[in-house]
């Protein structure tokens, strides 16, 4: 899943959203979580049903749209670019 870009490519493109993330447990990928408390945190979370996975409404997934476009329109960067090719503009073989 992609963490880094969630808002984007998870939440806005298929609404889907992950509820109950337990406070205090940074919102990154569980491998990359270091902690052994944060990961047994969230690991009780999941199996007590507290954090789930769940489909928006159409008229959630619709606010949070106008909230993107909001964000965008402030000049705030959502989600995490693309890098670029490291060969762009470069003629490439065939």
């Amino acid at each position: 899943i992609n963490f880094i870009n969630f808002e984007v490519a998870i939440k806005e493109k298929y609404g889907i959203d992950l509820r109950g993330w337990p406070e205090g447990v940074p919102f990154q990928s569980p491998h990359a979580i270091t902690s052994a408390e944060h990961l047994r945190t969230l690991r009780d979370a999941l199996k007590a049903g507290t954090c789930h996975w769940a489909y928006m409404s159409r008229q959630q997934r619709l606010e949070y749209q106008d909230r993107l476009k909001e964000w965008r329109s402030a000049g705030e960067v959502v989600g995490k670019p693309r890098k670029k090719r490291s060969d762009m503009g470069r003629k490439r073989r065939r």
